[in-house]
């Protein structure tokens, strides 16, 4: 058949090229890749021609960019491969010759991609391993959501067809559906993950089809047993070598509800999700959340954070305020804020609000990506929740110095707020605590003095570093054997001093040297946020190794502002850096993500692509902003006198 095909469709040069391609590329590694099957069903015109899988993709479907697996990823080949530019050449042909599939394999299984507190613990788990470089990291989800492309950037991700709320999608269904992944034949047939990290009970489905594919499971279960049939539970400490509760109170309702084999669980809380959460400038943010939602400068802001559902009661949260207003003023107006996603399914916090007419004292907020600026507007933290095992809102809040009110045996968030980092009440007593609100509101010192222990609480003994360092040593106890070379260190990640991060253009290289940035300093890392679209950017790569200069490539998965915006918000963040210079890529930042690091933050735009206005609300943000249009610096200062100390000329512009 292969002489056939060679015969029919190729011509002899084209042979001849395919004769070399498969003498010098090893069987093993295009076996890492390429899924046969898959790619064969995937392109009819292979079908048509009755072309060989493996031929036809070393021949001409990795130069044309054709998916070669289920689980392929473009934009984690580019996160990767972040020296080398993919200007001439698609991901799936720099896959296939990287090294990248031929590391040991790591599996993550999350329920979703959604903004809520289950796929967050393991997003940042998949974050350290995937950017430590160690590992090849794939990504099984059972349904997407708005972080699917963070999944994307670090893993291979594959989105099940049908999740597991569709009913007429059975579990043997999905468990084939898994098979076909994992079949002889498949990418994994001489590379097979050597652990699963398989997060949270609603995913028990897949974990059970992966433990019957002989993988190691390791379950992070954070939900409340009592919400389950005991059999769930029970068929996940089963089929995992070990399962992982977040606290102390999990592990205990979970003992009692089911038939376990306690000797193979643990009990492990994971840390703080973000490198450096908390560390805002509270006087501005603070301002900015009131002005934002119009109330009083003074005003004391309760928050939630959360799904707007009955689990995490926000009924119970909406009552308490009416309770609470319906007391004795205080002496500071108060008001009581959620932020989070609503329930269609639970209405009744919004009926509530407009029955009794708390619109003005009751805000629900809709879900952001830049929660840490609620929290640092805030002043105290009410849990409301009847069960949530171990929230991770609570690491937030303390992080961010607010005391937190929250209700016993409502989950384990009371293991960690103790007596010195809050006030623990009764469940459902909401009196007493609309009074502990009302105690702090009234005793700005001692919502001051917990707030300050909360923080240095988290900083001291919940470092998600070390919580991922236990887990690694869970996978490694958990792995039937290690993988080849043996494990590898995780290395730490550090903050880059001075971060510069520029497009692919000769202009952008102009401005660098002005600013005398172009030198070799191993305090700083320059990033092209074009490492893939950039007209100039072999030439700019060329000249930053001739010097010695640090660089990455940064290479969005799009040739769009959005796609951009995207990979440099994940720049700035887990760790921070020490220092910001945006050349010429201003406009792909967010003010949110700016304003949120507490560094010193410097813009530089040689071209005219922001306006006056658009220059002008980044001000406040920026320490300094450097021009070539001594012109448009002059507008700005008419718009803002004050700004002088800001605005500036390029060193060298006339």
């Amino acid at each position: 058949m292969m002489k056939a095909f060679l015969r029919k469709a190729l011509p002899n040069s084209v042979g001849h090229k395919l004769r070399h391609l498969r003498e010098t590329v090893a069987a093993n590694t295009l076996g890492n890749v390429l899924d046969g099957d898959f790619y064969t069903t995937s392109n009819a015109d292979i079908v048509a021609a009755s072309a060989p899988p493996a031929a036809h993709f070393l021949a001409f479907g990795r130069h044309e960019g054709r998916q070669p697996n289920p689980f392929f990823s473009k934009d984690y080949v580019g996160s990767y491969l972040d020296q080398h530019p993919l200007t001439s050449e698609p991901q799936s042909s720099a896959y296939a010759d990287c090294d990248l599939s031929g590391k040991p394999r790591l599996l993550f299984v999350s329920h979703d991609a959604s903004r809520t507190g289950a796929p967050a613990i393991i997003l940042r788990l998949l974050e350290i391993f995937s950017k430590s470089k160690m590992f090849e990291c794939f990504t099984i989800l059972d349904e997407a959501g708005e972080r699917l492309h963070e999944f994307e950037a670090l893993s291979h991700t594959y989105v099940m067809s049908r999740g597991r709320h569709d009913h007429q999608y059975s579990d043997e269904e999905a468990s084939e559906e898994l098979a076909r992944l994992f079949r002889q034949g498949g990418i994994f047939r001489s590379n097979a993950p050597v652990c699963t990290l398989l997060n949270s009970a609603e995913s028990h489905r897949i974990g059970r089809s992966l433990a019957g594919q002989g993988i190691p499971i390791v379950s992070l279960i954070h939900e409340v047993a009592a919400y389950y049939p005991p059999h769930i539970f029970e068929d996940i400490v089963s089929f995992s070598n070990k399962t992982v509760f977040p606290s102390q109170f999990v592990s205990r309702a979970a003992d009692r509800h089911c038939e376990l084999d306690m000797s193979m669980t643990m009990v492990r809380g994971q840390g703080l999700l973000e490198d450096g959460f908390g560390s805002l400038d509270t006087a501005v943010i603070r301002r900015l959340l009131r002005d934002s939602l119009g109330v009083e400068d003074d005003a004391f802001i309760v928050l939630c954070v959360g799904t707007v559902d009955i689990r995490k009661g926000a009924d119970l949260f909406v009552d308490t305020a009416k309770l609470f207003h319906d007391q004795l003023p205080s002496e500071r107006p108060v008001y009581f804020v959620w932020c989070g996603a609503a329930d269609q399914t639970f209405p009744y916090p919004q009926e509530f609000i407009q029955r009794h007419g708390l619109q003005d004292r009751i805000r629900l907020l809709p879900s952001t990506s830049e929660i840490e600026q609620v929290f640092c507007g805030g002043d105290l933290f009410f849990l409301s929740a009847r069960a949530d095992p171990f929230p991770c809102v609570i690491h937030e809040a303390m992080a961010c110095a607010l005391p937190v009110v929250a209700f016993r045996n409502g989950g384990g968030a009371p293991e960690l707020i103790g007596q010195e980092c809050g006030k623990i009440v009764e469940m459902g007593d909401l009196k007493a605590a609309a009074d502990a609100i009302r105690h702090y509101a009234d005793d700005p010192d001692l919502c001051r003095r917990q707030g300050q222990a909360a923080r240095e609480k988290i900083a001291s003994d919940w470092d998600y570093q070390a919580y991922c360092e236990d887990i690694y040593e869970v996978i490694r106890d958990s792995a039937q054997k290690p993988p080849s070379g043996g494990w590898p260190l995780l290395p730490a990640p550090s903050p880059e001093p001075h971060l510069v991060i520029m497009r692919g253009c000769q202009t952008d290289l102009e401005a660098l040297k002005q600013l005398a940035l172009d030198a070799a300093d191993p305090n700083r890392l320059i990033v092209l946020i074009d490492g893939r679209f950039g007209e100039n950017v072999d030439a700019l790569t060329s000249e930053f190794r001739h010097h010695n200069v640090r660089y990455r490539l940064c290479q969005p998965s799009l040739d769009t502002d959005h796609a951009r915006s995207q990979r440099l918000a994940g720049l700035l963040k887990n760790p921070k850096p020490g220092r910001v210079t945006l050349i010429n890529t201003l406009k792909y930042a967010s003010e949110d993500v700016l304003r949120s690091l507490a560094v010193e933050k410097v813009a530089v735009e040689t071209e005219d692509a922001l306006t006056t206005r658009q220059l002008y609300r980044w001000l406040p943000v920026l320490n300094s902003l450097y021009m070539s249009n001594a012109t448009l610096a002059d507008a700005l200062l008419l718009l803002n006198p004050n700004a002088s100390a800001t605005v500036n000329i390029l060193p060298g512009e006339p």
